[in-house]
């Protein structure tokens, strides 16, 4: 699978196999957007990740903000932090 230039949203960005995934993502040239709890270190792995990587907040048992958080990934620039 290409990834360079993709976009992806991953749940559980901020740990684990989540983590791990985005990592590859960006290592492989994509985008990405890391969905996770608001008290997660979602915010600085997204900065460590660098410039294709933001941080949308949210449970994701929440379908109002799971919907919030793909409408911050589809409007925001990569490097953003949204919280």
């Amino acid at each position: 699978m290409r990834v360079a230039e993709s976009t992806a949203v991953v749940t559980g960005g901020a740990s684990g196999l989540g983590r791990a995934t985005a990592e590859r993502l960006v290592a492989g040239g994509g985008r990405v957007t890391l969905v996770d709890r608001p008290a997660s270190a979602g915010a600085e792995v997204a900065r460590q990740l660098g410039t294709n990587a933001l941080f949308a907040a949210a449970d994701v048992t929440s379908a109002d903000e799971v919907a919030a958080a793909l409408d911050q990934a589809g409007s925001g620039s990569a490097g953003s932090t949204c919280s």
